[in-house]
């Protein structure tokens, strides 16, 4: 009677933890679904619900890039200028509510999501040709700049673009900026 009774406890605990270990199972792959999407190996966990921050696929991006609605909620330079970095022309850099809100605390590590638009101009001040944007996807933006999404198009299209999570050719430029924000505007 005594073991009969240990093997119906020993087979309630195995249920128990049977269902307990279903239980966290379901509960970790739903949060996963809900707060990381993983495109092209960029992860964008947090970002997703933030209308500020552009998609991070390339045709997306560029799509979202020449609809222009990022100048209605993101922070401009007063005007456009001649570009003093290797972007080439005349330039106009725009900063997100996320990345305007970390400088104006003195952060010197930015958020995840915090997105940086230059708009490219070259000769004329009046039609964007091509665009250059850094997006924070990652808390840490790592000795190479992994944290940051890099994509630059100098004709509009995606043709050739440079695109990529710390790609050396932006990154290593970028590194002598606070959190790899090379640009002097402050808002």
């Amino acid at each position: 009677m005594f073991i009969m009774r240990n093997e119906k406890i020993i087979k309630m605990c195995k249920k128990i933890v049977f269902a307990y270990m279903f239980i966290i199972f379901l509960f970790s792959s739903s949060l996963e679904v809900l707060l990381c999407d993983s495109i092209n190996g960029i992860a964008e966990a947090g970002c997703k619900k933030d209308e500020s921050v552009p998609p991070t696929k390339k045709k997306k991006l560029l799509k979202w890039l020449k609809a222009g609605n990022y100048r209605e909620t993101y922070t401009a330079e007063p005007e456009v200028h001649e570009s003093t970095g290797p972007h080439g022309g005349n330039v106009r850099t725009y900063y997100n509510p996320i990345l305007v809100d970390d400088l104006n605390k003195g952060k010197t590590t930015f958020s995840r999501c915090a997105t940086m638009i230059k708009e490219l101009y070259f000769s004329e001040e009046e039609e964007v040709i091509g665009y250059a944007v850094m997006i924070k996807v990652e808390k840490k933006s790592g000795k190479k700049g992994k944290g940051w999404l890099f994509y630059e198009t100098f004709d509009g299209t995606n043709e050739d673009v440079s695109y990529g999570k710390g790609i050396s050719e932006c990154a290593d430029c970028h590194s002598d900026g606070v959190d790899y924000l090379l640009s002097d505007f402050r808002p």
